[in-house]
C-alpha cells in the first residue's frame, strides 16, 4: 500500500473532500505574473513542447522518507512509462486516455485518467500553460526555474512543482504537495533527449490476459 500512495501522489493528487477541505496546505490563488516572468514560462512551453521522446533513470522520495528508483520514459504525445526497481514492485504505463498502474506483488491493475492527473498535461501534444492549470508560485534565477501549478478544475488536489536547470534548460525534479503538505520528490538523472523508444515500452502486458494489449488506445 505505502507504494500505491506514494505513486499516486505523483499522478493522481485527489485526497477525499473532506481531507482537502480541512487540511490545505497550499497556495491555490493565481501567482501575478511580470512580463519577465511570462516570457520565461513561454521558454518552458517551448522547451516542453519540443521534447518528442525522454528517457532518464529517476529517483523518488517519498513522504514517510521512503527512497525509490527506476526508469522514467515520455513519448507526446499521450505515452508515459514509470518502471520501478525491485523492490518497489510498481509499474505505470500511459498510451491513449489512461494511466495503467500495475502492482505486481499485490497482482492488482489499476486504471486513472491521464487527464485528470497533473503530471499527464507533460504528455500534451502541446504543452501550455493554459486556463487549465492555475500558476500558483514562479521562481527564475541566473541557473535554475521553479514553476508550480494546480489544476483549474481541481485546485484543492495537490500542486506540482516542475525545476528545470538553466543555460541550457534541462528538467531535473518534480515535486508534488498534497493537501495535507506532504512533498513527493522525483528526480530525473541521465536524461535522453530525442533518441527513437521501442512501442512495446508505451503497451501493458496484461499478467490476467496472458498476453499484450495497449491501453485505451
Amino acid at each position: 500500500m505505502r507504494f500505491i500512495l506514494s505513486f499516486l501522489l505523483i499522478f493522481s493528487l485527489a485526497l477525499p473532500v473532506c481531507a482537502a477541505e480541512h487540511m490545505l496546505a497550499f497556495s491555490t490563488k493565481p501567482y501575478a505574473l511580470n512580463d519577465e516572468d511570462k516570457a520565461a514560462l513561454k521558454r518552458i512551453e517551448n522547451y516542453l513542447s519540443g521534447i518528442h521522446t525522454l528517457s532518464a533513470e529517476f529517483t523518488q522520495a517519498a513522504p514517510n522518507g521512503d527512497i525509490s528508483a527506476g526508469k522514467f520514459y515520455l513519448s507526446r504525445p499521450g505515452k508515459l512509462r514509470m518502471e520501478y526497481a525491485p523492490p518497489t514492485p510498481v509499474l505505470m504505463v500511459a498510451s491513449g486516455n489512461d494511466i495503467t498502474y500495475y502492482d505486481k506483488e499485490l497482482d492488482q491493475v489499476s486504471h486513472i485518467p491521464l487527464e485528470s492527473t497533473l503530471v499527464g498535461f507533460l504528455a500534451q501534444e502541446e504543452v501550455k500553460f493554459d486556463n487549465t492549470v492555475i500558476i500558483t508560485n514562479f521562481e527564475h534565477g541566473d541557473k535554475t526555474m521553479r514553476v508550480s501549478l494546480i489544476q483549474s478544475k481541481r485546485p484543492k488536489d495537490g500542486t506540482l512543482t516542475l525545476e528545470f536547470s538553466d543555460d541550457p534548460l534541462v528538467i531535473r525534479n518534480m515535486v508534488v504537495t498534497d493537501s495535507s503538505g506532504q512533498v513527493t520528490t522525483v528526480s530525473l538523472n541521465n536524461a535522453h533527449f530525442g533518441a527513437p523508444l521501442a512501442a512495446d515500452l508505451f503497451t501493458f502486458k496484461d499478467p490476467h490476459l496472458g498476453g499484450h494489449r495497449g491501453v485505451d488506445k
